[in-house]
């Protein structure tokens, strides 16, 4: 079956442009509970608006819901996913487990995708959302060829990313932008750190690297893998970018359609592609890209396609020689500099004021100060291409296809047209009857004029089939009559919305409760006390509980949903989110790191009224903070070759980024050479230790990463004292 393909529409704009370009569904946020904050989201007003548009196009609407929930915020977000519901929505894209349960136990019927930000990867955590009544993934963009179709194979529908930017991080893992700036990347406000420069340092030492962009990954672009994902039997081709240009919208959906469509891309589409928005491009880790081919540590902006070089400057005046085309209004950035401007003023050899320049030859512009001879020059914004880009947007009318079956046997009959389409019928008929044609009857050519007068409605007729008797007649304007009320009333089917069906909630966990602290070590030197229950992802010995990570399944303790009892790193902020723990056959899970204080209050306080025991949780008292976990390493690119093949580096050295602000994390890889990136300073809650018992919290976590055994023992004195 053809995946659908499914474009980002951060506003009206590029709603039109993804409509006219050929999308089957879109996906956008509401004002709130989005993972893109900043994005021109549609109100409630629109979004109903804008879902009765694409449905009568016979396009899909799936609004993202996908920030973590805090109790005080869980009961607006089911009103606001209850009006959606309402509304006809067609899914919710949602990370918060809480919120999932929430609404597969009170509106059965309302469809749920799990977001990409649950780090999704393989099949036994499908099989545990199942049980949350999840029905499409949205997968990790971590995930192999061969790990995506392991995952399609569990029959839940897949959903994959085929364009766009890439978090460096496992999405729904990241609070380097959380603990440093303030801004959550849970809660839609990511201040991008991986896009930031950095320098690395090997004990304490600073390593030339070749770039400073150590973070920062290239987009992904799998335009011509498409119809291998199709034959995968990937349901869903989405495209990131709910904060770009119409024009990026419109070229990468038209472009995948292209494709699916079974026809090659040539130099001019990938051309105007590039110049709508790229990093440059990687076809990531389903072709398990890694070092250079994944990375770009030269610049992490928009690069748009080279056009020429700088052969001459005097102050503001710029000579360029020209490899493509350059016409007024385009946006150039010279990258010697990481300077940008609008091309307002062009002139030829002669100083005449032009607005076009053809590839080459020179053409002399106005620009920024401080530009150099031999700087490249690339266009970030084709004026001409958006010109055009517009112009097909302006001009499209996307009409869904209808059939009809017209009907008038005999003089003395009214005429009917029923109308259909794959899942709905109707019927109408006109308000007389046939007379006897005095002149020329009413035959097929007349009726086919009239009813394709459909430029401005909504359908159009894409076969009609006929059943008339001789000389049977009718006056032009009933025709056209019948037709619109052939299609009002096709329209009204469209619409019309399933029952709703909303339940009181009921559900009853069983009773759970832990039993022991958590002490996180990173090497068996960081045993203190073997009365202790120690857990590790590296340390593997018969007294210490084993950790599962980000992809595993394997531990009594997981980073994600595995086999094992506990379950950590995967944002719980709310009751609900307990409570879904518990309905997936867990027995405790460690809180978010992202809940404050009262928060955690007022979640146990609202797990104990609802469900009458208090929440089998853990609440981290010391640690420091793990701020990324990811599939690239910076030591192994900027010291071997990327590919991290026996390499050992980050546990024979110690290894720094330190960003412009001065700030300094450290890296360390687990057994499977995820990367993860560590605050350097330490969070330390063991004073709030009375205050969370009193909550109803009875055990504690706590987290050794590079701590000595001289730190471990004074961490746990401290917690004894």
């Amino acid at each position: 079956m053809r995946p659908e393909i499914l474009a980002p529409v951060g506003s009206m704009e590029a709603l039109n442009a993804a409509l006219a370009a050929g999308c089957d569904a879109v996906y956008f946020g509401l004002p709130s509970f989005g993972a893109r904050a900043f994005a021109n989201n549609f109100n409630l007003e629109t979004t109903k608006e804008v879902i009765e548009r694409c449905h009568l196009c016979g396009v899909k609407v799936y609004i993202t819901m996908n920030t973590i929930l805090y109790e005080d915020e869980i009961e607006d977000a089911y009103q606001m996913a209850r009006k959606v519901h309402s509304f006809g929505v067609d899914a919710l894209i949602i990370q918060d487990l809480g919120f999932i349960h929430l609404l597969h136990h009170r509106l059965p019927n309302l469809i749920l995708h799990a977001s990409t930000q649950l780090s999704i990867s393989n099949p036994h955590q499908i099989e545990q959302l199942k049980k949350l009544g999840v029905q499409r993934v949205v997968l990790a963009r971590e995930c192999t060829k061969e790990e995506i179709q392991v995952c399609v194979d569990t029959g839940i529908e897949v959903e994959v990313f085929v364009h766009g930017a890439l978090c460096i991080c496992y999405s729904g893992q990241c609070y380097f932008s959380s603990v440093h700036y303030g801004r959550s990347g849970n809660r839609g406000m990511c201040a991008q750190p991986c896009r930031m420069k950095y320098s690395l340092y090997e004990d304490g030492n600073k390593l030339e690297t070749d770039g400073e962009y150590l973070l920062s990954p290239k987009d992904l672009s799998l335009m011509d893998e498409v119809n291998t994902l199709a034959d995968m039997g990937v349901c869903s081709l989405k495209i990131e970018g709910r904060m770009k240009s119409a024009p990026y919208v419109y070229e990468s959906v038209s472009q995948v359609k292209k494709v699916l469509d079974h026809f090659d891309r040539n130099m001019l589409d990938e051309q105007n592609l590039r110049v709508t928005f790229n990093r440059e491009y990687t076809l990531g880790h389903m072709y398990k890209a890694c070092g250079k081919s994944l990375m770009n540590s030269k610049t992490s902006n928009h690069q748009g396609i080279e056009i020429g070089k700088v052969t001459k400057v005097k102050k503001n005046k710029i000579c360029i020689q020209l490899y493509q085309d350059l016409h007024q209004n385009d946006g150039i950035r010279f990258e010697q500099e990481n300077l940008g401007c609008n091309v307002n003023f062009m002139y030829d050899k002669k100083q005449n004021l032009i607005s076009f320049m053809p590839k080459n030859n020179t053409v002399m512009i106005e620009g920024p100060v401080g530009i150099h001879v031999g700087s490249k020059v690339r266009k970030t914004m084709d004026s001409e291409l958006n010109k055009t880009i517009d112009e097909k947007i302006r001009t499209s009318r996307r009409q869904s296809k209808v059939h009809a079956i017209v009907t008038c046997e005999e003089v003395g009959q009214p005429m009917v047209m029923e109308v259909y389409n794959d899942s709905t019928r109707v019927c109408v008929s006109t308000e007389i009857d046939s007379v006897h044609a005095l002149k020329r009857a009413t035959d097929e050519e007349t009726l086919n004029k009239q009813f394709s007068k459909t430029k401005d409605s909504w359908a159009c007729f894409d076969h009609i089939e006929y059943h008339l008797g001789n000389d049977i007649y009718f006056p032009i304007s009933i025709m056209n009559q019948l037709r619109r009320d052939a299609l009002e009333k096709m329209k009204e089917a469209c619409l019309k919305q399933e029952m709703f069906v909303e339940k009181e909630y009921s559900y009853v966990p069983k009773e759970s409760k832990t039993t022991f602290d958590l002490f996180e070590i990173n090497s068996v030197n960081q045993k203190i006390d073997s009365s202790l229950r120690y857990v590790s992802e590296m340390v593997k010995k018969e007294d210490v509980l084993n950790k599962s990570n980000i992809t595993g399944i394997d531990g009594f303790v997981n980073a994600h949903l595995g086999n094992g009892k506990i379950v950590d790193s995967l944002n719980v902020s709310n009751s609900y989110a307990v409570a879904a723990i518990l309905e997936m056959g867990y027995e405790s899970v460690v809180l978010s790191d992202e809940c404050d204080k009262y928060q955690i209050e007022e979640l146990m306080q609202a797990f104990l009224n609802r469900y009458h025991f208090n929440a089998p949780v853990y609440k981290t008292l010391y640690q420091k903070r793990r701020l990324m976990t990811m599939k690239h390493c910076p030591v192994n690119t900027a010291l071997k070759d990327g590919k991290r093949v026996n390499c050992g580096l980050c546990h024979s050295h110690r290894y720094e980024l330190e960003g412009l602000d001065g700030k300094r994390v450290f890296l360390l890889g687990d057994k499977d050479c995820h990367m993860r990136l560590y605050d350097v300073t330490a969070t330390d809650e063991i004073q709030n230790r009375k205050e969370y018992e009193s909550y109803g919290i009875t055990h504690f976590r706590f987290v050794f990463t590079d701590e000595t055994n001289k730190e471990v023992e004074s961490v746990f004195n401290a917690y004894n004292r």
